[in-house]
């Protein structure tokens, strides 16, 4: 099947408009976003998404006014307003061919990835990983995304 971006219901969603996000991550640990709660939320805290065995982690543009130019947009990202997953993914298989020219390549490394898709107003995040744990920290996105990795 090809390429293509399914939504992934996570029980929360996240202030869509404001470009306070912070995405922390580090060689061999996870990865982590911290996005301000939704204003009709009542719990307040910020939403924190912690990704383990992560491959991969970007926050780039496009912002929400190009995200049309984006190559998955055609591809299932237009319908998406929160976390989506991309199934037979391009970027899994490309990192996995990357990986090949390794003197001891790992290929069964790649069979437990998923890669996440998530836009934001001033760009979108994409994170290749093994799982995925949601946390609610209080505080600044920076406080709760710090918090978060302690």
């Amino acid at each position: 099947m090809p390429e293509h971006v399914e939504s992934l219901s996570i029980g929360v969603t996240w202030e869509p408009n404001a470009p306070e996000a912070i995405l922390l991550s580090a060689d061999f640990g996870p990865s982590t976003l911290a996005l301000n709660a939704h204003p009709d939320d009542p719990d307040g805290r910020c939403v924190v998404l912690t990704w383990t065995g992560c491959q991969f982690a970007s926050m780039a543009p496009p912002n929400d006014e190009a995200l049309s130019g984006h190559r998955l947009w055609i591809k299932g990202l237009q319908g998406l307003l929160w976390l989506g997953i991309v199934h037979d993914s391009e970027l899994i298989s490309g990192l996995e061919l990357q990986n090949g020219v390794h003197p001891m390549p790992r290929g069964s490394l790649f069979e437990s990835l998923t890669h996440y898709l998530l836009p934001l107003k001033e760009c979108v995040v994409e994170v290749v990983a093994r799982d995925l744990e949601v946390h609610r920290i209080g505080g600044t996105t920076v406080e709760a995304a710090v918090r978060a990795r302690g």
